[in-house]
């Protein structure tokens, strides 16, 4: 068949001549492809609304010999209130590149598309922060990478102690003893941990009943942003253009509350 549909997100664009752009799409049907979308650029081009980064639409792919191109698209979802917010835009650029990152060419994961819409649509309606380390947790659960949270991921024994480690190379919590061998460990409260299990139990549908104070959320991203680095294997651009935003605004967005002092709370 030298035709067929997918609905996708549109992850990365790039221009191609003067008229004609490369895109990177994650569709329910294909996961992630490169397509040659032909004139997109002309400003009278039908597809021009339809092929811009994040947007969610439906592409009629016509097979090619290298890359197939697009020979219809109609948006679907443009989340603009994306468009008018640096923050929220550089949120959806940041889930993009790790998507695009986490994943091969035409492996499709429904799972991993629904959590890219309803993350997008999080970001989209001011729920930044809490979104994307919702978004990155479970990233790593569906690629493979869910760290160890019950027990040293080095020994196996119980962890009681207050005060936790976490050790990107050995892919989860350590012991005191174990994280005394280790060369690179972060160290972090309980309640970061409870605060994690939450993200991996929780639909994204209930994230705004999840209220941190600040010191966990601060220790929440600076364990899920080494762990990702760590597997990444570098560091991401606009990972560093997000803490740039997230220094002027660390609340980035409603999901913000500060009024608890030692845990997250929220209908569990």
């Amino acid at each position: 068949m030298k035709t067929y549909k997918v609905d996708a997100v549109v992850l990365k664009s790039r221009d191609m001549r003067e008229a004609d752009k490369i895109l990177t799409l994650y569709s329910v049907q294909r996961g992630k492809q490169r397509v040659v979308a032909h004139g997109a650029a002309k400003p009278n081009s039908r597809k021009r609304g339809a092929v811009q980064p994040f947007c969610y639409s439906s592409f009629m792919l016509h097979r090619g010999r290298e890359l197939d191109s697009i020979s219809q698209a109609d948006l679907l979802d443009a989340f603009p209130d994306l468009r008018g917010d640096l923050d929220r835009l550089t949120a959806a650029a940041y889930v993009a590149d790790l998507l695009d990152g986490f994943t091969g060419e035409g492996e499709a994961n429904p799972y991993l598309f629904g959590l890219l819409l309803g993350t997008l649509h999080l970001v989209s309606g001011g729920h930044r922060e809490m979104a994307l380390r919702a978004f990155e947790a479970k990233l790593m659960e569906l690629a493979g990478f869910k760290p160890e949270l019950e027990h040293c991921s080095a020994c196996g024994a119980s962890l009681v102690e207050t005060k936790l480690w976490f050790s990107s190379r050995q892919g989860g919590l350590l012991c005191r003893e174990c994280a005394g061998m280790e060369n690179k460990t972060q160290i972090f409260n309980r309640g970061t941990l409870e605060s994690l299990k939450i993200l991996y139990r929780w639909e994204l549908s209930k994230l705004h009943q999840l209220k941190l104070p600040e010191m966990l959320r601060k220790e929440l991203k600076a364990l899920l942003g080494a762990y990702i680095e760590y597997y990444l294997e570098k560091r991401l651009k606009s990972a560093d253009f997000l803490e740039q935003l997230y220094k002027n605004n660390p609340g980035g967005g409603t999901n913000n509350t500060k009024d608890l002092k030692g845990g997250p709370s929220g209908d569990q």
